[in-house]
């Protein structure tokens, strides 16, 4: 499940995610924020942010 908030209608709530639709499950607004559980991420994406460098240059460590 994934938690969100949407600007334009104030509603927030769990919902189940779906990468495709990027809009708030009640009034269908483009201006809300999607919190997820890592496991709800698509993989290729998880491995992006694994083998990113932090701001001061070094690789993450796992």
């Amino acid at each position: 499940m994934a938690r969100f908030r949407c600007g334009a209608c104030g509603r927030e709530g769990e919902f189940a995610y779906d990468p495709q639709h990027h809009e708030c499950p009640r009034c269908g607004s483009f201006d809300v924020v999607f919190a997820l559980n890592i496991d709800e991420l698509p993989d290729e994406f998880v491995q992006m942010l694994l083998q990113a460098e932090t701001l001061d240059g070094e690789k993450n460590e796992d």
